[in-house]
């Protein structure tokens, strides 16, 4: 069996009764974690851009773009959606690699609905798509070859996809040859810059509606090579270590991977998180951020170099370029006590306060802490700062809040979804949105799941 094969035999024969009962809570908090990050975003201007693009796209499609009261076909939903869902950078992430396998759920919800499937149905999608993500993660790592991790989604997601429209495992294959041979994501923006562009989200909703296309067309019998993933890994994989391991993709439905994902606490990049925690702490020990003469991060190359701690890293020029970036998030929690979306408003990467803080920070990569990041995946920091007073601060975090090691509780949950939701939803939205994810089965819990997303 070719690697597609595998992974349609997996989503084709996929039982609710077999996956274990921590798996189908993790895939249903992912579902309403992703949610919240979409509704976080629907004011944001790249997304509007995108419901324009729509509305100007008439369809007769019964798909929703998440918060607003437009229908149309599942590929736009997709689109629009997947776009809102990544804009925050809020949005879970594999604790292990392979990116964010939220990215993946746009297309799934947007073809339930346009089915008129049941929410039990969307459920075990998540589940199926989060387990496929789980074994492409574990078996071969595209960011080293120059491909965003996103390049999961269009190998991946056709496949569930297929499943959804009713076609069958055949069909599926070649939903995914179609995707992943004409959509893998060059890492174009993923580097050391001022400015990052909005393509950073608007990738994944570009990858969703090419999943949803592509299994249309394979259920109306247009073929792709069942091997094209094979052919994809062997020829990346002449470009350098580390080697794919082909296993992962025979242990689907043994081992199970979606109770390790990361349930972000903050809307910035997953390496900066445990530096927002630790600026967090300090805020709490201080009467202002004024007080700190210097501030010095100690962690892995991910959080102290490369994107989030390179020189333009401490002058981002662009919202998405913020969120990547340690030094900023660090002040702007340091300064407002928190970390919401509300933090990068008004292009506050450019403020003079936020500034002065970042330019008091030094970011230093620590050589056991990057080998317990590349041996272990662990993802955290030390921090030490000096006050003016004279006095020292100190804290080291292992693993950051959200990261399975330390999850979020359901409270804390609710939490980070009213504090993306504060003032676009209404205050019940948070709680009633978890506990609906956590319960739903039916078509009609599907259809009020939209409804919840729809605030006035």
């Amino acid at each position: 069996m070719t690697l597609a094969e595998k992974m349609a035999e997996f989503v084709f024969r996929l039982e609710m009764s077999d996956v274990p009962a921590a798996v189908e809570r993790a895939a249903r908090r992912h579902l309403a974690d992703t949610l919240a990050c979409a509704i976080g975003a629907l004011r944001q201007p790249p997304v509007l851009s995108l419901v324009d693009y729509a509305r100007a796209r008439p369809s007769s499609g019964r798909a929703s773009i998440i918060g607003h009261p437009d229908h149309t076909s599942p590929a736009m939903a997709a689109l629009v959606n997947g776009t809102m869902v990544r804009y925050l950078d809020a949005n879970d992430i594999s604790s292990f690699g392979g990116g964010h396998f939220s990215d993946g759920i746009p297309p799934l919800l947007a073809l339930a609905q346009d089915r008129a499937l049941s929410a039990a149905d969307l459920v075990r999608a998540v589940v199926a798509l989060y387990e496929l993500q789980g074994a492409l993660a574990l078996a071969f790592d595209f960011m080293p070859r120059g491909y965003h991790a996103l390049t999961q989604i269009p190998w991946t997601a056709p496949i569930v996809a297929a499943h959804l429209m009713g076609a069958d495992a055949e069909a599926s294959v070649s939903a995914a040859g179609l995707s992943g041979s004409t959509g893998m994501i060059v890492n174009t923006w993923l580097k050391p810059a001022h400015f990052i562009p909005s393509i950073k989200a608007a990738a994944v909703g570009l990858a969703g509606q090419r999943a949803v296309e592509s299994a249309e067309l394979a259920a109306r019998g247009i073929t792709a090579p069942a091997d094209a993933l094979e052919f994809a890994i062997e020829t990346l994989s002449r470009m350098g270590a580390p080697a794919a391991d082909l296993t992962a993709f025979d242990k689907l439905g043994s081992r199970w991977t979606t109770h390790r994902n990361v349930i972000k606490s903050y809307p910035s990049q997953i390496y900066t998180q445990a530096a927002v925690q630790a600026a967090l702490w300090l805020s709490a020990k201080i009467g202002s951020a004024r007080e700190v003469d210097a501030i010095t991060l100690y962690g892995h190359r991910n959080v102290c170099a490369g994107v989030q701690g390179s020189a333009p890293a401490f002058r981002p020029q662009s919202r998405e370029a913020a969120d990547h970036s340690t030094p900023f998030v660090m002040a702007a929690a340091l300064i407002s006590r928190r970390l919401t979306p509300q933090e990068f408003e008004g292009d506050a990467w450019l403020r003079p306060d936020v500034r002065a803080v970042m330019d008091r920070i030094s970011l230093i990569v620590d050589p056991d802490m990057d080998r317990a990041f590349t041996q272990d995946r662990i993802f955290g920091v030390r921090l030490e700062a000096s006050l003016s007073d004279g006095s020292a601060r100190a804290v080291e975090i292992h693993q950051p809040k959200g990261h399975p090691d330390d999850p979020l509780l359901d409270e804390e949950l609710t939490a980070k979804i009213a504090r993306l939701t504060d003032g676009i939803a209404p205050a019940h939205l948070p709680p009633r949105l978890l506990d609906h994810c956590m319960n739903m089965t039916s078509e009609q819990d599907l259809e009020k799941l939209i409804e919840l997303c729809a605030p006035p």
